[in-house]
C-alpha cells in the first residue's frame, strides 16, 4: 500500500515539473544550453530562451528579433525582472508582423545555436547570441492591475464617523 501511494506521488510530482507548453518541449531537458555559455560559441546545440522583444528586423526571407534575455519560469513564461545579463537575436523564417511581435512583449523561443554576431545597440559594440528558431510562443501582454484598499469593505471594525464620536460632547 505504501508503495503505490509512493508511485502515484512520484507520477503527481514528475508530471508537475513537465508545465511547459507542447510547442516548446524538448527532450531531455538537461542537453539545453543556458543563456550564459552560449557566447563560448556551441553552434548546433539546442536552446531554450526568454525575454522581452527589444526590436523586430525583417529581411527577405526571414525576421531577426532582438530579444532582452529574462529567465524562465518552470512554465516557460519570462520573470519578470529588472536584470538582464544581455540580449539576444532570435532568427524566425519568414515574415513576423512589427505589429504583433511589439517591444515590449514576452517571447519564449526554442532552437539551435548559431556563430555569435558582433554588432551594435545604439552606438554600442555588443556581441549577441543567436538562436535560429524552430519553434515559439509569443505571450499574451501583460495588463496591470490597480487594486484599491477600501477599508469599509474589508475592516470589519471600521467606521466612519469614529472620528466626530471621539469628540463629541
Amino acid at each position: 500500500m505504501k508503495r503505490v501511494i509512493l508511485l502515484g506521488l512520484m507520477g503527481l510530482l514528475l508530471s508537475a515539473c513537465s508545465s511547459v507548453p507542447k510547442e516548446l518541449a524538448y527532450e531531455p531537458e538537461s542537453a539545453l544550453v543556458a543563456y550564459q555559455p552560449a557566447l563560448a560559441g556551441m553552434d548546433g546545440k539546442p536552446a531554450r530562451w526568454s525575454g522581452v522583444i527589444s526590436a523586430v528586423h525583417n529581411k527577405q526571407d526571414q525576421s531577426i528579433i532582438e530579444v532582452v534575455y529574462l529567465p524562465l519560469k518552470s512554465n516557460g513564461v519570462p520573470t519578470q525582472t529588472e536584470q538582464s545579463p544581455g540580449r539576444f537575436l532570435a532568427i524566425m523564417k519568414g515574415f513576423v508582423d512589427p505589429t504583433l511581435y511589439a517591444k515590449g512583449r514576452s517571447l519564449t523561443v526554442l532552437g539551435t545555436l548559431d556563430k555569435p554576431i558582433d554588432s551594435q545597440i545604439g552606438d554600442h559594440k555588443y556581441r549577441f547570441s543567436v538562436l535560429k528558431v524552430t519553434s515559439s510562443k509569443l505571450w499574451p501582454p501583460v495588463q496591470e492591475v490597480e487594486v484599491r484598499y477600501d477599508p469599509a469593505f474589508y475592516d470589519p471594525f471600521y467606521d466612519p464617523f469614529w472620528p466626530r464620536h471621539r469628540f463629541y460632547r
